[in-house]
């Protein structure tokens, strides 16, 4: 399959971070659970957690926004 390129605007960038980092989160709490189960990681797991960090890198470059992780708010 060739790539296509589709250019994104600003906001459909920040879009997809968000959506990264309600992966992320999810990941958050897979751990979380997982450690309170005392069960390990399937395999591939980390992999996959550390390809959507990096995509959040890459796209928080994009942007010109800092690479931060998931943010708290209350």
């Amino acid at each position: 399959m060739t790539p296509h390129l589709v250019p994104l605007d600003d906001t459909e960038i920040k879009m997809l971070l968000v959506a990264i980092r309600q992966v992320q989160h999810t990941f958050a709490i897979a751990d979380a659970q997982g450690a309170a189960g005392g069960e390990p990681a399937p395999a591939g797991y980390d992999s996959v957690r550390e390809a959507y960090a990096e995509l959040h890198s890459k796209l928080s470059a994009l942007a010109g926004l800092p690479p931060v992780g998931p943010r708290l708010v209350k």
